[in-house]
């Protein structure tokens, strides 16, 4: 199914900061390759971009989507200045069959449009619509009002409907039908694309797709651009973070990732960057020093938080790959592995006693025994947080805190030694859990 995304509008609100519109900056990305980024992780290859206010800069910037494994074309329209209906009216030519219909400057969440292909608009269109009206992602003065009855079926829809229950969300599955309820608005003068829906709407042609609870966002102006930054941040948090990264790293990373991000850093080297500050960080702990041990302290807790840094950029900016993931679990092993040989060796010099070598085995065992259950154990975690069930996770997060902690106090045989119990015995709770879980299958 191909996308059409209308891309020609002035953006008047936004023009004073960022012009044209379509190429406002976000996280290192433009607001249009966000659109077509999210459209392509729902399956969509092949765009049509309506292009207007300065179409030779969009069209310059973006390409016809080599470097994004997409196919795009463009379509000039003249009568830009009309209205968003005349640009979605400009491709009747180009498109003969079913098509999703996008805006340039609304965000939104890819499974969206995944849940669009359950829909198929034989001679309808169907809008996807928000009855969350009173949202902090919502501006109620300039939202597109739906009046909706219990099929759901759109009877009206408006910026100025006194009585409405949802809020269109500028998301469309569409079957050529629109350019004939289009043509039809534009000879009556109106040349928005509500007034084609309207149309649609009063013959019973409009039908309603719940997404209420799912991202998106209007970015119309500098108000909700920095509310579609900070909603794109909230999104990076995962059900699987541990305390740690939910109550301190993913808030330190957050600030890191939006600076990294603006210098287009590539996921994979702030992998590199985060294993290089654990390596040195075992380095410290190796040499065994009072001030030495303290420095390695604070770096293991910045490979930490750095260690989250790659995921949302990767997350942000579409660069997600099964090498990316493989990377970064084997250099965060290799970290672990590392910084708790460091950390072992930095207290058998302080106490002299070979049993220390078997504690630091036990805590390194316990370690990996952690990372290989939780590709097992986070799929419980995933489901139970589907079933807004709470959760507890034990992982590579609180184990680096640990040392963190103990390096700042100068308790690192501590440290090994609760590392050497917990990790362990978490590895048997899992096995217990799982055991419980995989005999209900």
């Amino acid at each position: 199914m191909k996308a059409l995304i209308i891309a020609a509008g002035e953006g008047s609100r936004l023009k004073p900061f960022y012009s044209p519109k379509p190429l406002t900056p976000l996280f290192g990305l433009s607001l249009l390759e966000h659109i077509i980024l999210r459209a392509k992780e729902a399956g969509i290859t092949e765009f049509i971009i309506v292009v207007g206010h300065q179409a030779e800069q969009i069209i310059k910037k973006v390409g016809h989507g080599e470097r994004y494994g997409v196919k795009i074309d463009y379509i000039y329209n003249p009568d830009w200045k009309k209205g968003n209906g005349s640009s979605v009216y400009a491709a009747r030519e180009k498109i003969k069959e079913p098509f999703v219909l996008l805006m340039s400057d609304h965000l939104f969440d890819e499974k969206i449009l995944k849940k669009l292909n359950n829909f198929y608009p034989n001679g309808r269109c169907y809008l996807c619509i928000d009855r969350n009206y009173n949202g902090e992602h919502i501006n109620p003065e300039d939202a597109t009002k739906v009046t909706l009855n219990h099929e759901p079926t759109i009877i009206d829809l408006g910026k100025n409907l006194p009585e409405y229950n949802a809020i269109d969300t500028g998301i469309f599955l569409c079957s050529p039908v629109i350019f004939s309820a289009l043509k039809k608005s534009i000879a009556q003068g109106d040349y928005t694309l509500s007034g084609g829906a309207r149309l649609l709407a009063r013959q019973g042609k409009l039908k309603a797709v719940d997404i209420t609870g799912h991202f998106w966002i209007d970015v119309d102006d500098v108000a909700a651009l920095r509310k579609a930054r900070k909603m794109l941040l909230q999104n990076l948090d995962k059900p699987t973070d541990g305390p740690i990264s939910r109550l301190i790293n993913r808030k330190i990373s957050r600030f890191i990732t939006t600076w990294l991000c603006k210098w287009r850093f590539h996921p994979n080297t702030v992998t590199i960057f985060s294993f290089i500050l654990a390596m040195v960080a075992s380095a410290l702990f190796f040499l065994g020093k009072k001030e030495l041990i303290l420095a390695g302290g604070i770096l293991t807790q910045l490979a930490s938080i750095i260690d989250g840094c790659d995921g949302e950029i990767a997350r942000l900016q579409f660069k997600r790959s099964k090498f990316g993931e493989l990377l970064d679990r084997t250099l965060d092993r290799y970290g672990d592995a590392f910084i708790i040989i460091g950390l072992t060796h930095a207290v058998f010099l302080a106490l002299r006693n070979e049993w220390v070598w078997f504690v630091g085995l036990m805590a390194l065992l316990g370690s990996f025994m952690n990372s290989y259950t939780a590709l097992h154990y986070d799929k419980i975690l995933l489901l139970k947080h589907t079933r807004n069930q709470t959760s507890f996770r034990f992982g590579r997060d609180i184990r680096l805190f640990i040392i963190f902690l103990a390096a700042l106090v100068n308790q690192l045989g501590l440290a090994l030694g609760l590392l050497a119990v917990i990790t362990n015995g978490e590895s048997i709770r899992r096995l217990v859990i799982l055991s419980h879980e995989y005999q209900s299958v």
